[in-house]
């Protein structure tokens, strides 16, 4: 883990609802695993006082990328952080998603914000069905951030104005219900909205699918010292930051 002030590289942007910022560092791409996040500082000062956890989306090098939206106070100063400035930054941070997954065939859902890290894997290790949901057209990531793996991602959005409308559970449920394989063959990684997570949880358990979901809660200190990213397990209360924000299905005390 490292903590070191980057400069911005860029910050804008790629659709209606998600800004891509970026900026180079060495030492805070070394041996990351998707899943991973870093710790931002925002300003110097202290408005606002705790630090914004975010996803790894993409490594160039030592160039990276991370996908936001702004859903708050945070996030929409961060918006106006400009190429040149400055930024404090802290990671790698947290458990990563399994990488080697054998002969399984690996199975990606993501919802909202969700989606980064989920690209991330993909575009490391493969991915042999990526289901993405989101509340509308304007949220769905542009071609060219999708381009490597296109032919394999299904789409819904709950308004109907892209892909299928509905909730992404929908079209998981009916791809493992008509799958002629083994479902055991199956391994899904999902990330997004906690209750979008329970539900393909639940779908798992009854179709006898293992997998593991990150579980992002607010994440203070993002070391495990505030415990005020606590999720339940079956071992107890267990700090996210430094236990997760990976966990597999089996762990989770949830459905």
């Amino acid at each position: 883990m490292y903590d070191e002030t980057v400069t911005v590289l860029e910050n804008g942007l790629v659709n209606r609802e998600y800004f891509k910022l970026s900026f180079r560092s060495r030492r805070l791409t070394r041996g990351v695993r998707p899943g991973q996040f870093i710790h931002v500082q925002i300003t110097p000062g202290k408005d606002p006082f705790l630090r914004r956890p975010f996803s790894y989306y993409r490594i160039q090098g030592d160039r990276i990328e991370i996908l936001y939206e702004i859903l708050g106070h945070g996030t929409a100063i961060l918006s106006k952080v400009r190429k040149g400035e400055p930024l404090r930054v802290m990671g790698p941070l947290g458990r990563s998603f399994t990488e080697r997954i054998g002969t399984k065939k690996r199975i990606l859902v993501g919802g909202g914000v969700g989606v980064p890290p989920l690209v991330f894997l993909a575009e490391r290790y493969g991915s042999d069905k990526f289901f993405i949901g989101t509340k509308g057209r304007e949220e769905v990531l542009p071609f060219q951030e999708m381009r490597k793996f296109k032919n394999q991602v299904s789409y819904t959005t709950e308004d109907g104005s892209y892909g299928t409308k509905g909730f992404v559970t929908k079209p998981l449920e009916e791809y493992l219900g008509k799958s002629k394989g083994r479902l055991g063959d199956y391994f899904i990684q999902t990330c997004g909205p906690t209750r979008m997570m329970e539900r393909v949880m639940e779908i798992a358990v009854r179709y006898g699918v293992e997998g593991e979901a990150s579980w992002d809660e607010r994440m203070a200190c993002g070391v495990g010292v505030c415990l005020g990213c606590m999720v339940r397990t079956h071992r107890g209360w267990t700090p996210s930051c430094t236990e997760g924000p990976v966990f597999r299905f089996d762990e989770m005390a949830h459905g």
